[in-house]
């Protein structure tokens, strides 16, 4: 006898049972996924100083269990000292990170897991601001080649023998015949040693090393052999000082890579230094037409510091002197998740040697989880530098970028088309090269 009764007509019981429950799933996976989209927007990775407290929020109705390989630290001010911690994530999380090293977080519901963050605990770090001018020198670790010159041979032909073997523009010139070139007038000295003979070229290419065979020409005005290219060995220009260690030395400047001003290409750098610069004039930046400090070197025998490398993040090196700044002693690097949209100041130079100080605003903030060199849109409100400069100009890169006493990056791009706007890095990520540098002097016999 069945004991399930049923309208004449209609859906049966159990089959309504079925489709209630089925449409109930629908509508928690549905939630599920909206909330889970959510939670994948917070961070994978993120660094935090040691003892500062970091807030995550998943706004997710449910409770879930922490796990942890490191119990460092608190949660909601309590520590987890177990694997079966709850949290209600309907509520912001607090997390406070007591000791330094690598700590990495599971979220999970029930048995599946929906969020791992792996957390860099670093200890507090201060610099010193910068903001000064400076002036740069880079020596390139060979010849660039910037162009050709043709040269009439004993047949009345003119052509670039180096063009005819293959060189190209951009191409760095490294050894002749297996000897390292040391600059222009040496590498002047090899080709004529050959007395016309073929010689060979090492070179580097876009990081790949070839060697190509060239036969020189003799120029009769000049009275040399020579293969027809025009080359350089030296960059030189005037930038700013983001930031220094007062306990190594070691600083960072610029905010972007070098790139040869003909080729475009990155120097990748044999050596160089920096030099005390000042601002003779500024030329006005306007939409389309991007300004520039013109300047020009102080006392060009007295090097402050050594260049060490040439990065996607700047010029760092070591400086042999301290250099004082007007407004700070030492102040820390913020962290990417310290930096909020609002008010900040830059630090610059506009005129002579004088660093000043100007009002900008942070109207976006870039969530990038690797370095990047334009992490954030910033934009010049204060009437004066507006006046002066029209926004951001050319030598204003590497300028410190200073919210709530914190120094939390560096000026590096203008926008072409509103110059009063333009990109900076994060602090956080010009930090890195610094380490390494330091790690690899403490490798190292002696580091200068």
């Amino acid at each position: 006898m069945n004991l399930i009764k049923q309208k004449e007509g209609g859906i049966p019981l159990r089959k309504k049972t079925k489709m209630h429950l089925l449409l109930v799933f629908i509508l928690i996976i549905f939630a599920f996924l909206f909330y889970y989209d959510k939670i994948s927007n917070l961070p994978d990775e993120f660094t935090v100083i040691q003892g500062d407290e970091k807030v995550l929020e998943f706004n997710f109705p449910i409770n879930a269990k922490v796990k942890s390989d490191n119990f460092g630290f608190l949660i909601n001010g309590s520590t987890l000292n177990q694997d079966n911690f709850i949290v209600d994530l309907s509520k912001p999380i607090s997390l406070k990170f007591l000791d330094q090293g690598t700590t990495n977080l599971e979220f999970n519901i029930g048995f599946l897991p929906i969020k791992k963050i792996k957390v860099d605990v670093v200890p507090e770090k201060n610099v010193v601001p910068g903001g000064h001018s400076i002036g740069v020198k880079l020596r390139s670790n060979g010849l660039i080649v910037v162009g050709y010159s043709n040269i009439t041979d004993c047949n009345n032909r003119r052509y670039s023998p180096g063009k005819k073997a293959g060189i190209l523009i951009g191409d760095v010139l490294m050894e002749i015949n297996n000897e390292k070139i040391l600059d222009v007038d040496h590498m002047t000295e090899l080709v004529n040693k050959a007395k016309g003979s073929n010689i060979e070229i090492k070179l580097n290419r876009d990081s790949k090393i070839l060697t190509l065979s060239v036969e020189p020409i003799f120029n009769n005005h000049d009275k040399l052999y020579q293969l027809g290219l025009w080359v350089r060995d030296v960059a030189a220009g005037v930038g700013t000082l983001t930031f220094y260690d007062p306990n190594n030395m070691f600083f960072a400047a610029l905010g972007h890579i070098i790139t040869d001003i003909d080729t475009g290409k990155p120097i990748e750098i044999s050596d160089g230094e920096i030099i005390k610069a000042k601002v003779t004039s500024i030329e006005k930046g306007e939409k389309n037409r991007p300004g520039e400090k013109k300047g020009v070197f102080i006392q060009e025998s007295d090097i402050i510091g050594k260049i060490m490398t040439n990065t996607t993040f700047g010029i760092y090196g070591k400086l042999n002197q301290k250099l004082m700044n007007p407004f700070y002693d030492t102040i820390p690097i913020a962290m990417i998740e310290e930096i909020q949209e609002g008010p900040a100041e830059i630090l610059t130079v506009i005129q002579d040697d004088k660093i000043e100080k100007f009002r900008i605003e942070i109207i976006k903030i870039f969530n990038q989880n690797k370095p990047d060199g334009k992490g954030m849109i910033i934009k010049v409100t204060d009437p004066r530098l507006l006046d002066q400069t029209g926004g951001i100009i050319q030598g204003m890169s590497g300028s410190p970028i200073i919210q709530k006493g914190k120094l939390i990056g560096a000026v590096t791009h203008v926008f072409v088309n509103s110059p009063a706007k333009g990109y900076g890095i994060f602090a956080e990520w010009m930090l890195n090269p610094i380490t390494e540098i330091d790690k690899n002097c403490e490798k190292a016999i002696t580091c200068f």
